[in-house]
């Protein structure tokens, strides 16, 4: 539990983590280096889009599906990962399916430390303009 200056207890689980502050896997700002596919692949992130605001939202325990992430996703030795390497985020990116894109989305996904960046979705859709 988080307690602030004024003895409030009602902390976002946001204020729990401390996002490092350079370029590594948990930066702020990211760019996509490939096209990533977003949900069931009609959309996706194009290369060298840029994801801003990125911030975890849940970690280790704290995500729901954290066992099918360990089982789906192991280690590239073939170990399974541990539970506390994972954290849930948020950011905001722009996204396009070939003919319109859809800016500022508020995109989703998982991260493991040693696994990377996978399951993107889009959870707010933004404004859809033609391309």
């Amino acid at each position: 539990m988080i307690i602030d200056d004024n003895n409030n207890t009602d902390a976002t689980i946001e204020s729990e983590f401390i996002l490092p502050r350079s370029l590594s896997a948990m930066a702020k700002t990211f760019y996509v280096k490939t096209d990533k596919p977003i949900g069931d692949g009609l959309w996706y992130m194009k290369q060298g889009t840029t994801v801003t605001g990125v911030k975890v939202i849940a970690k280790g325990l704290g995500i729901r599906c954290i066992n099918s992430l360990i089982e789906k996703n192991p280690l590239p030795n073939g170990e399974k990962t541990k539970a506390k390497d994972w954290y849930k985020c948020r950011g905001t990116a722009d996204v396009t399916n070939g003919k319109q894109v859809s800016k500022n989305c508020e995109i989703h996904f998982y991260q493991c430390q040693n696994i990377g960046k996978i399951e993107y979705k889009v959870k707010i859709w933004g404004e859809i303009i033609e391309s």
